[in-house]
């Protein structure tokens, strides 16, 4: 395994550079790379290129200010593939395969998945209507822009490196023909780029937070929070991945970095709302919280109960997203403490909720000996796959505490008819309904029988949707439609 001995060798070569004789290279190859599969570009590697960029800002120029050329940017590619060949987590915990394989997808998928328009009109539609208006509210306090401009100029930018120009750069005279006043482009760019000096000194903050340099090496760039980089009047974009990983998450990720707690309060209430009205307009059977609330006074409910014809199955939503630090070093003790409000709070009303489903005249009543099953909806996509695997890695020990105390039935769920759904994932649960009918209770039941065979597991809820027709939403079709008409107004 890779020891900080090794990093330091890296570390050495990028400080006899100057740090933009290095990034600026990287900057192209990221854009001539994002044009085709990730695995076809002759060994580099988006993730190797970003980490590289990173280190050439905190370490280049220490020494000296050559020039790198092309032999020694690839040089120092090389090393850091190497760096990150071998996995920590093969040696010691419980679940080290799980945990190098969620290392691992944190780390790539996201390069792997494009945006679609869904994730476009899901923003504007959970942030929508008067549960969101504080929120909106607190957007344009803190940004200087409405939510709908800021998504805007963010899909308008992004159009502009997805084309065969070759463009890495794009100026403010870029937004000219979408007719928006200096002052709304000046506020676009100052919260999606920073200058040479500002992006060293926000890597050395970031830097401190992880005091096990060689973690890093798995991360999700940091650039995502701001995808330019500002030298003179050019803003350039890292890449093309980066950039649209930011419109994915936009309005999210601003919030929550700005309010912390107060947000992940407030947004739970609308991200509920949300998965409630995907059910809705889908003409889903399902209990509201509120309603189980009145069933069951003073007892401990989830957030919704999915009425099915053969199955019940108990939803939990939780506007969440797997911490940083958690992301790249999963260990049992990091996956506790920062799972512990989120996903062990989910599983701790699961199994107190299934156990009032089954023990309860008025449970009985609603399960009707029917199987049972949850889904945890996430914001974002946490790489959990069902309740067996994280039983297996940290979630035994917290649990049967819990349901010990509580005097719980630590059957009355199966571990393995417990699933995670990112939001995107649980949209695309929605489209197989559309395309197919009500087939939820079959979709589990065969995800709970493959997950139970090493050879047929799957490690993400949508890879089990692979096989089955989608219809698109038609709220999220119609949605996106009408922001796009409304940049093809400004541009006319």
């Amino acid at each position: 395994m890779a020891s900080y001995e090794d990093y330091k060798v890296l570390r050495n070569k990028i400080r006899n550079y100057d740090p933009l004789s290095i990034v600026l290279p990287c900057i192209t190859k990221l854009h001539e790379i994002s044009k085709n599969a990730v695995y076809a570009n002759g060994g580099y590697y988006p993730w190797g290129l970003l980490y590289l960029i990173k280190i050439a800002f905190l370490e280049g120029g220490k020494n000296s200010n050559k020039t790198a050329t092309i032999e020694n940017i690839n040089c120092a590619l090389d090393y850091v593939n190497e760096l990150a060949k071998e996995s920590r987590f093969f040696n010691g915990e419980k679940g080290g395969a799980s945990k190098f394989m969620r290392t691992l997808a944190f780390q790539q998928f996201w390069f792997q998945r494009s945006i679609t328009s869904s994730d476009l009109a899901r923003q504007l539609l959970i942030f929508d209507g008067a549960a969101a208006a504080k929120l909106n509210e607190e957007f344009l306090a803190i940004t200087g822009l409405e939510i709908n401009t800021f998504l805007q100029m963010l899909l308008s930018a992004w159009s502009g490196f997805i084309d065969v120009s070759g463009r890495n750069y794009i100026t403010k005279e870029w937004f000219a023909p979408l007719g928006f006043s200096e002052k709304v482009i000046e506020s676009f760019f100052l919260l999606v780029a920073l200058s040479v000096e500002d992006t060293k000194q926000f890597f050395e903050r970031h830097y401190e937070n992880t005091e096990d340099k060689l973690l890093q090496l798995t991360e999700q760039t940091p650039l995502k929070q701001y995808p330019f980089l500002r030298i003179n009047d050019r803003y350039y974009c890292y890449s093309p991945y980066v950039l649209q990983e930011k419109i994915k998450h936009a309005i999210y990720d601003k919030l929550k970095d700005a309010q912390g707690r107060d947000f992940t309060q407030a947004f739970g209430v609308i991200f509920e709302n949300y998965i409630n009205r995907l059910m809705d307009e889908n003409n889903l059977s399902y209990i509201p919280e509120v309603r189980l609330k009145e069933i069951f006074k003073k007892r401990r409910v989830c957030d919704a109960v999915l009425e099915l014809c053969d199955a019940v199955v108990l939803i939990e939503v939780k506007g969440v997203e797997m911490h940083p630090y958690a992301q790249i070093n999963p260990t049992n003790a990091v996956l506790t403490t920062q799972l512990k409000t989120s996903i062990i709070k989910s599983f701790e009303q699961i199994y107190e909720f299934g156990h009032l489903l089954k023990n309860t005249e008025e449970g009985r009543t609603i399960l009707k000996d029917k199987a049972l099953f949850a889904i945890v909806v996430t914001y974002k996509e946490m790489y959990l796959s069902d309740g067996q695997d994280l039983w297996n890695e940290f979630l035994a020990e917290p649990l049967q505490t819990y349901t010990t105390a509580k005097n719980i039935d630590s059957t009355c769920v199966s571990l393995r008819n417990i699933f995670f759904t990112s939001v995107k994932s649980f949209e695309e649960l929605i489209k197989v309904v559309i395309a197919n009918g009500n087939i939820i209770s079959e979709i589990l039941k065969k995800a709970a029988e493959d997950n139970s065979d090493p050879m047929k597991k799957k490690y993400l809820f949508d890879m089990h949707l692979g096989s089955y027709a989608q219809t698109p939403i038609p709220v999220l079709d119609k949605i996106f439609d009408q922001a796009i008409g409304e940049l093809e107004v400004k541009l006319c």
